[in-house]
Order: C-alpha cells, then structure tokens, then sequence
C-alpha cells in the first residue's frame, strides 16, 4: 500500500543504548565542567566535583526522556541523527528555561544538549530511522 509506513526489521539492544546513554551524559558533564574551569579560574580546582554534580544532575535530568524520546523517535519513524541531537537540545532549552525562569543564560544549555545527543546517537552505532516510507524496501 503505497503512503503507509511499513516496520523494518529491528534488533533493538538495550545494553547499547545504555552505554550510549552513560557517555552522553560523561560527554555533556565533562563539558559543563570544562567550560567552568575556564570561564572562571577560581573554579579551575574545583573541575572534578563539578564534573561529579554535572553528571548526577545530567544522568537524574535525562534519564527517562531519554527513553521515552529514543522510542518516540524510533516509533515515528524520524530520522535518527537529527532527532537525537535536536531534541536533547529542545529539552535542554526547555527545562533550564524553565529553572532559571527564562534567564538568557540557558541559552548555553542547547549547544549541550545538542552534544549530549550527538555522543548518544554516535555512540549507539548512528542508528537509522525504524520505519519505511511510501512502501520503500
């Protein structure tokens, strides 16, 4: 039937994705961090607890909208490599807008989340998109 989408075969690993996850989030805390250290040089020494704060906050902030997106995108049928670094940037944007009420300075949380999902789609081995459209094989 043409216009319908059609399942492509999937072997769906959780473990990879799991790990893609965990260096996302290592990538993203490790950036925060960074980025810390060299705005101010009085929190230089302070890098690695920062990194440590970073990554409970990154892992508690992105744990389930990452599975619910990853499926949501993969349900959709979207294109893989876009939405796994647009929407991580949408989300950061969104939830530090909504933390610091809209201060121009989570503007800065989009690069990251964009970072955040590149890593995640990189790392999960650049899955494609689950579905087929206009009856493609």
């Amino acid at each position: 039937m043409v216009g319908s989408p059609t399942t492509a075969p999937e072997d769906i690993d959780v473990g990879a994705g799991l790990k893609a996850w965990l260096v996302a989030c290592l990538a993203v805390s490790g950036a925060m961090s960074f980025f810390c250290g060299l705005i101010n040089l009085v929190f230089a020494p302070l890098a690695p607890f920062i990194f440590v704060i970073a990554l409970v906050l990154t892992m508690t902030v992105t744990g389930i909208p990452a599975i619910l997106l990853v499926n949501l995108a993969r349900g959709a049928g979207w294109p893989r490599g876009f939405a796994d670094v647009c929407i991580p940037a949408c989300i950061s944007l969104l939830v530090g807008a909504v933390i610091t009420g809209g201060h121009p300075a989570t503007l800065l949380l989009a690069p990251l989340g964009a970072l955040g999902g590149w890593v995640y789609w990189y790392t999960a081995g650049k899955p494609e998109a689950s579905h087929r459209w206009y009856g493609e094989q």
